[in-house]
């Protein structure tokens, strides 16, 4: 019995170390993602060089979920509430429909991440 308390004990002193970690990156934010006709999922998005990284929150896993390129990801629609609530923003990734959801404020920082990159194709010059 004591052993099983012991892994129970650990695998939950990771959970909360993972996540403490995670949340304390620069550039990271709350974020919930809905691909596929799938529920939502609770994670943390960090940004990248030229990325958002997606960590779902319940899990033990170091390595992000979802990886989002600057390049392909385009915002499509945005659904809001109130402005202390979340913000829904359907989203168009390598032809896969996907929904993000977070507070306002991440939003605008998504939005200006997005409008800060390189102009995509030839040059005009």
């Amino acid at each position: 019995m004591a052993a099983v308390a012991v892994v129970i004990l650990t695998g939950l002193v990771v959970f909360a170390v993972r996540v403490r970690r995670l949340d304390r990156r620069v550039g990271s934010f709350e974020c919930a993602v809905r691909s596929g006709g799938r529920d939502w999922r609770g994670g943390i998005a960090v940004y990248g060089v030229g990325r958002v990284q997606w960590y779902r929150l319940v899990s033990l896993s170091l390595l992000p979920t979802r990886t989002f390129t600057r390049e392909s990801l385009d915002l499509v629609e945005r659904r809001g509430g109130a402005p202390d609530e979340f913000v829904e923003v359907r989203c168009r990734y390598d032809g896969e429909e996907v929904s993000l959801a977070m507070r306002r404020e991440c939003l605008a920082g998504l939005v200006s991440w997005l409008e800060a990159a390189p102009p995509r194709g030839e040059p005009l010059v």
